[in-house]
Order: structure tokens, then C-alpha cells, then sequence
């Protein structure tokens, strides 16, 4: 990972503008801990957005119902947050672009993560999460992706939902199929779209693309 934050870093202190990276992917794929890592490194001089707060809460999801067709399969399932439709797309891109604009701005309230004002004028601006897969990648300077197999997204999903969101094992298992195959059929085809794409496992992350525009 420290090869490709040293490369961002670079890239990012040769703009001479504001930036605006968008880091996204799949629950448990290490975006998190990469997002948190490139905003340590400019410290002050950057904002850290979750965008969880943009995604339409579960209880709503639980009673929306879908249906599609995956590998030749006609499939009715819960949607996941893995669908387009479960994020508030419109509203993550309007503050985007408030940012672009140079306003100042406050994130959505939630119980989980307060309200912050959120200064434009920061050299660096990260929105990091699901949602970000979903908007307009031209909002963004730099959209980076990461993504992991089945097994290792359960392993970590399970570990941190149990321990940092109360959920129980037992559902967090049974979701899993169907959040999996919404994953592949809706959002895992977006990736292509990124600038950057890291697929992380048990021995690391591995830099499947990674195309910085010289500037």
C-alpha cells in the first residue's frame, strides 16, 4: 500500500488546484483504511468524507424488493446496498460539486457520524465509500476502486460489523450470497470506469490499473 500512497502524494502535490479524489468499492474491501491512510499524509490539509450517510437506510431496503437476471437466472431478492438505486446519488453529487465551487458545506447528521463543515479550499478532498461508485466519475479528479474475493469480504465484513456495528453473525452470513451476486451483476462491472484499481487480499494489495494523468 505505501508504494501507491507515495504515488498519490506525488501526483496530487504536482496540481496546482484542489483535489478531489472519490475511493470506492464493496463493504470490506479496504477502503476505509486506504482512505484514512492518504488523508494522514496531508494531515490538515485535507477533508475525509464517508458517504455512508448516502446510502438508503436498510430499513427501507428491507421491504424493496428486485428483481433481475443474473448468469441466465431470473432472481427476486432484498436490495442491497450493492444496487444503484439504493444510494441518494443526486445529493453526493450536488455537494461534490459545491466543494468545486468552492463552498463551504456541512455532511449529513447521523447518530453514527456527526456533522462536520467541510472547507473547500483544502488541497485535498477524499469521499470514500460505496455510493461513490455510482455518480458521475466526471465530478472527480481521481477515482480509485477497490475490491476483494467472496471469502475475504465475509471474513472481514463478519469481524467488523460484529465488533464496530452491533450486527449478528449468523444474518451477516446469510446476506452474503445474494449481497455477493448483487455485487458482481450491478457494481463490480463499474470498476472499469476508475482511474485506479487495487485488489486487496490476505497477502496485500495488488495494482491492477493505476492511470495518473500528467499534468
Amino acid at each position: 500500500m505505501n508504494n501507491i500512497i507515495q504515488d498519490l502524494t506525488e501526483w496530487i502535490n504536482r496540481q496546482e488546484k484542489h483535489i478531489i479524489i472519490g475511493i470506492t468499492g464493496h463493504g470490506g474491501a479496504g477502503k476505509t483504511t486506504f482512505a484514512d491512510q492518504l488523508k494522514q499524509v496531508f494531515c490538515q490539509d485535507a477533508n475525509l468524507i464517508c458517504t455512508d450517510p448516502y446510502i438508503v437506510h436498510s430499513a427501507l431496503r428491507r421491504d424493496t424488493q428486485i428483481t433481475y437476471t443474473f448468469q441466465n437466472e431470473v432472481r427476486t431478492a432484498k436490495m442491497t446496498a450493492c444496487h444503484p438505486l439504493a444510494h441518494y446519488t443526486e445529493a453526493l453529487e450536488r455537494d461534490i460539486q459545491m466543494t468545486l465551487a468552492g463552498m463551504e458545506w456541512s455532511t449529513i447528521d447521523r447518530d453514527y457520524l456527526p456533522s462536520k463543515l467541510i472547507d473547500p479550499n483544502k488541497k485535498l478532498t477524499i469521499f470514500e465509500g460505496m455510493s461513490v461508485a455510482f455518480i458521475n466519475p466526471d465530478y472527480l479528479d481521481l477515482q480509485i476502486y477497490l475490491y476483494t474475493d467472496g471469502q475475504t469480504e465475509l471474513t472481514r465484513r463478519s469481524s467488523r460489523d460484529t465488533t464496530e456495528r452491533n450486527r449478528n453473525l449468523e444474518n451477516i452470513q446469510k446476506s452474503h450470497q445474494e449481497r455477493r451476486i448483487q455485487y458482481s451483476h450491478f457494481m463490480h462491472p463499474l470498476k472499469e470506469k476508475a482511474d485506479i484499481i487495487l485488489f486487496t487480499d490476505k497477502q496485500g494489495m495488488h495494482i491492477e490499473k493505476q492511470q495518473l494523468s500528467i499534468e
